[in-house]
């Protein structure tokens, strides 16, 4: 049973995916002023950011 994972490696911590969340938010919008043209560019830069740092947890998840 190669495929049995611990209760460890599946758990999903909340708190560590909101570090990550606000630590791309940060990163990508910082204190930048609002500017509608920039929206879009914003928010496929900070989910692509989520999605790699999320990836790199090596958890057994599907985020989406």
């Amino acid at each position: 049973m190669d495929d049995f994972q611990t209760g460890e490696e599946t758990t999903f911590v909340s708190d560590e995916v909101k570090n990550i969340v606000k630590e791309s938010i940060e990163s990508t919008v910082g204190s930048s002023t609002y500017s509608h043209n920039k929206v879009q560019q914003w928010t496929s830069l900070v989910i692509e950011q989520c999605l790699n740092h999320l990836t790199k947890l090596g958890k057994p998840f599907k985020y989406v």
